[in-house]
């Protein structure tokens, strides 16, 4: 998305505190004024002051939402980043939840083992976070045959005085008691921070990993149409010419086909791998 351009960077020279307000950096200043914004790992960092000739800066930490560290010496200082590493990860975390959605069909598979008393129709299900819908469930007959409960149905917003979850299950056939195992469809999870692994974290597959990369550029330049449109801020000089109005948006248009496209091969992917066997 930077098409090719390396935005500018220093580094610190000191180990940095998560309450420091004044730092200094390694090299030259460049373009580091005061009102630049700079990014210390996901980290954005406001500068007030700047005495050049210390190359000192006094500073306003956690900016623009993000979270105060602690950030050793010849840490990476990033120069007012156009794609901040928090609003990359925010698009990635908007992606997720939206790609879960009924509408794009996306979803990960998790497994619940609970004992059933043979004599119950309705039956709490454990906390286990978000359920999109039950895929399957299977009675214990012996250790090597477990087999499928068709008529049940799951039911949401249940008194919690009763079903503890709010979530229960119902038989509408005779199940006997003992071991039950359920497969149910969940939403994916977020990112928390940069380390994250986006499969053991949020339950993605690797095998779709260049939607969540699509998503995420179509977020972060969506509003760029709006910024280019304001002009407010500056007046409109030759760009109107040679950047039209639109072109900002045009540039996203085959990203959005292609997500499209990817979002249904991944679906119906799913939908072939994890078939529904229940009887509503």
């Amino acid at each position: 998305m930077l098409s090719g351009v390396v935005e500018e960077r220093n580094k610190i020279a000191s180990n940095l505190t998560a309450t420091a307000t004044s730092c200094v950096l390694l090299y030259d200043l460049g373009s580091v004024r005061t009102g630049s914004v700079l990014e210390i790992n996901s980290e954005q960092i406001y500068v007030w002051e700047v005495v050049e000739s210390t190359k000192t800066l006094t500073i306003e930490r956690a900016f623009a939402g993000t979270s105060a560290a602690a950030h050793t010496a010849n840490s990476i200082v990033s120069v007012n980043p156009r794609f901040p590493r928090a609003q990359i990860q925010e698009a990635i975390n908007d992606e997720l939840s939206d790609l879960s959605s009924p509408a794009n069909g996306l979803f990960q598979v998790k497994l619940l083992d609970i004992t059933y008393n043979g004599s119950d129709r309705q039956i709490n299900l454990p906390a286990t976070g978000a359920i999109i819908d039950v895929l399957e469930v299977r009675n214990k007959v012996i250790s090597s045959d477990y087999q499928q409960i068709r008529h049940v149905k799951l039911l949401r917003d249940m008194p919690t005085k009763d079903f503890g979850s709010g979530l229960a299950l119902q038989f509408d056939q005779p199940v006997r008691h003992g071991d039950i195992r359920i497969s149910y469809k969940a939403p994916f999870g977020k990112l928390v921070a940069d380390a994250d692994n986006v499969q053991s974290i949020t339950g993605f597959p690797e095998s779709a990993e260049d939607i969540l990369v699509l998503g995420a550029e179509i977020r972060l330049m969506a509003p760029r149409e709006i910024k280019r449109n304001f002009t407010e801020s500056q007046g409109d000089t030759r760009r109107s010419d040679e950047v039209p109005p639109s072109a900002v948006a045009g540039s996203i248009t085959n990203l959005l086909r292609l997500r499209r496209d990817r979002i249904t091969a991944e679906a119906a992917k799913l939908n072939r791998q994890y078939p529904t066997f229940l009887q509503r």
